[in-house]
């Protein structure tokens, strides 16, 4: 027995971190970076979902400096939508958390405006997704 919490100890101990992973893919037009959490994206019923954020410059009125996204991505038409919007404080802090039903965010999926920073970063979590399991 101790043997067994041994070795599952071990393995946990050398299993690497399971928190985020920011990848910049970009840059806002503010000169910001536009990163994309690779280790969030994952299959989500035919579609594609992940989290990216915009680390702001300069604070938002509202004290915002961090914007991050939860985006369903159709990959193959290129198409999302968001699924949650969190925005943060530079402690960290929670400005607001919008969020609604994933059927209703799915009535909303269409192409992200050409050239916008919503656009960088669904074709990043696109490029950036693992590879289908056979």
């Amino acid at each position: 027995m101790l043997v067994l919490a041994a070795v599952a100890t071990a393995t946990l101990a050398a299993a690497p971190p399971r928190g985020p992973n920011w990848v910049r893919v970009g840059s806002h037009i503010d000169g910001s970076p536009v990163e994309v959490d690779t280790r969030s994206i994952v299959p989500w019923g035919g579609l594609v979902r992940g989290w990216w954020r915009l680390t702001l410059a300069e604070p938002r009125p509202d004290g915002t400096v961090v914007e991050k996204h939860l985006d369903a991505v159709d990959c193959a038409r290129g198409l999302s939508t968001t699924l949650e919007q969190v925005t943060l404080r530079p402690d960290g802090s929670l400005v607001a958390d919008a969020r609604e039903s994933p059927s209703a965010a799915i009535t909303r999926l269409g192409p992200a405006t050409p050239g916008t920073t919503g656009e960088m970063a669904v074709r990043a979590i696109c490029r950036l997704r693992p590879p289908p399991k056979r």
